[in-house]
């Protein structure tokens, strides 16, 4: 419970699928549940959930930013999603997006995180990494 003699668990993933399956089962589980009442539970489960969503987001950009296809992109319009990855803003975007390895111009609307200290703004020309299987997944470089 208190992990007393344990190793401190280094892989945010394994992390937080042991915490998943100590909160959900076992006597841990069982004990929390009893104590600490429903709502407590699910309260804890939606913000793993939010954990979870926030690593498979950060691994799409890191993928992206490796595999994906080299553009510019126009913004079109920006708004803030509220929520924050390494304090840094995840944020809507409409972009038009030029391939750099020629093609078509095309639109597309997607979250991306940026850096605090780069936001983009309406009418700047960004360098994008895309997916052209899915043009909505997109991480700004």
């Amino acid at each position: 419970m208190f992990n007393l003699g344990k190793k401190q668990e280094k892989d945010p993933q394994k992390a937080l699928d042991n915490a998943r399956k100590t909160m959900n089962s076992g006597i841990t589980g069982g004990l929390t549940k009893a104590f600490m009442g429903k709502d407590f539970m699910n309260d804890m489960n939606a913000a793993m959930d939010q954990g979870q969503a926030a690593m498979d987001g950060l691994k799409q950009q890191q993928w992206l930013a490796q595999s994906g296809l080299d553009a510019t992109a126009d913004v079109l319009s920006i708004a803030d999603t509220g929520s924050l990855i390494n304090m840094n803003p995840v944020v809507m975007l409409t972009l038009k997006v030029q391939p750099s390895i020629g093609g078509v111009a095309f639109e597309t609307a997607g979250q991306s995180m940026v850096s605090k200290i780069a936001i983009p703004r309406v009418g700047d020309r960004i360098k994008i990494k895309y997916n052209p299987a899915n043009p909505a997944q997109f991480v700004v470089m």
